[in-house]
């Protein structure tokens, strides 16, 4: 049981290195890169929504 326990720790330890790794290691430049393009995708989605609810107003305008 003791063994068990230890060698859980040690995994533990490695899974938790290796992650701190990734993150400390991470390019930030890409990271900038990622986070713009996603406030683009979000910003252009945001348009579309709003063209979307003109267009169907201005439909509801004609029908009155």
């Amino acid at each position: 049981m003791v063994q068990n326990r230890q060698d859980f720790s040690k995994n533990l330890i490695n899974i938790l290195d290796t992650g701190s790794a990734n993150l400390t290691n991470a390019d930030l430049n890409e990271e900038a890169a990622n986070s713009q393009a996603l406030s683009t995708r979000q910003s252009i989605g945001i348009s579309a929504l709003s063209l979307a609810n003109t267009a169907q107003q201005g439909i509801l305008q004609l029908l009155r």
